[in-house]
């Protein structure tokens, strides 16, 4: 029996748009281009997700890729990108849904520590039982050991867990952990139908 639904959060929760955001600092195509790939794709992006490097340090390597004439709109979109994420709002009400319902629910997302600063934007924040980011624990998805310690954490067995995240090796590494799984692709529709087949009540 399901009893807890886990929720990535970009993609899932909110809309993550780093071309988006690049395009609000910097009016240029090329150097939109140029940032999205040095900043949002780069190294740094994903050892900030494992928590192993500062954010200042991290900024310093992405700007020494860069035009330094880049380097002032660089610091703004790293510092302040997260002001312009906007929420999923069907997926915020399906949790709102499952929590009406009786469910437990939880983050469970690769990001890193500037999460703090935003998290109060994912309308359905204050009605988590708990979240669990990659950066706080030096651990990142698909590694199994991250969906280990959310459910020794919370004390979630697995086989009661539902998880749902943007990307399938996530979804797998989950599923392979013992959890249940959807991978979210922005059809909250086919996901309902998901859940209900896998025994989930919405009331």
């Amino acid at each position: 029996m399901i009893r807890n639904i886990v929720f990535d959060m970009g993609n899932v929760l909110i809309d993550y748009q780093p071309l988006s955001y690049a395009r609000r600092f910097f009016s240029d195509e090329a150097e939109v281009q140029l940032v999205y790939r040095e900043l949002f794709s780069g190294p740094e992006w994903l050892k900030l997700d494992e928590g192993i490097v500062e954010p200042e340090a991290a900024l310093a390597s992405v700007c020494a890729r860069l035009p330094e004439a880049m380097h002032s709109a660089a610091k703004e979109l790293f510092l302040h990108w997260f002001d312009f994420i906007e929420p999923i709002q069907g997926m915020n009400e399906l949790a709102r849904q499952l929590k009406r319902a009786g469910y437990s629910i939880y983050i469970l997302s690769n990001a890193a520590y500037s999460f703090h600063l935003y998290k109060e934007r994912i309308p359905v924040f204050p009605l988590l039982d708990g979240y669990l980011v990659s950066a706080d624990e030096k651990m990142v998805k698909p590694s199994p050991a991250i969906y280990q310690l959310l459910c020794s954490r919370y004390r979630l067995q697995p086989e009661e867990c539902y998880f749902i995240d943007d990307r399938l090796e996530n979804v797998q590494a989950a599923q392979q952990c013992g959890m249940s799984g959807y991978c979210y692709r922005m059809d909250t529709d086919h996901l309902i139908a998901a859940l209900l087949k896998s025994g989930v009540a919405f009331q």
